[in-house]
């Protein structure tokens, strides 16, 4: 079999070739963008005070309306150990009912930061009563992912602000 080269086009092949490979790094990406700093920004404190409100309503359990499967969870009043998974973040804020009585609250100096899929929310909750006596207030740390286009919490850690 006697193969021959083809003649005049081997600068057309090397071009075609040189735009494929060019093209290939394009067609390789699948992943959609994720939402932008301010979509998350808000899309996170929603999801945040949505938790808040069932906890200040006396509902400790109901922080993990917005909680993943896999969360991980740590405080100052008895969770020094960190909980694993939505189960035993559950039992043991079930286990605070009765022990948290309704109360207003403020989220201040809040700070979202997010990556791509991932969002870390900061700040401060002040707790106060109905005749506005203020509790110690505390620092809190909440991580979301997006999954399947919703934002879950798969992090959260409160510690009680330190007074000097």
């Amino acid at each position: 079999m006697n193969v021959q080269k083809p003649r005049g086009n081997s600068s057309f092949l090397n071009w075609i070739l040189m735009l494929s490979l060019m093209l290939i790094p394009v067609s390789c990406v699948t992943e959609p963008a994720g939402p932008s700093p301010e979509e998350a920004e808000k899309a996170v404190i929603e999801k945040e005070t949505q938790s808040l409100d069932n906890w200040s309503a006396g509902n400790p359990a109901g922080f993990s309306v917005n909680a993943a499967e896999d969360i991980t969870y740590f405080d100052d009043i008895g969770a020094s150990t960190r909980l694993d998974g939505l189960e035993e973040c559950k039992q043991y804020l079930t286990s605070l009912e009765g022990m948290i009585p309704p109360h207003n609250y403020e989220m201040l100096d809040t700070k979202v930061q997010s990556y791509g899929n991932v969002a870390i929310l900061t700040f401060h909750y002040q707790a106060s009563d109905t005749a506005g006596n203020k509790g110690t207030p505390w620092k809190a740390t909440s991580v979301y992912n997006l999954r399947d286009g919703e934002w879950k919490m798969v992090h959260a850690h409160w510690s009680l602000v330190k007074q000097e």
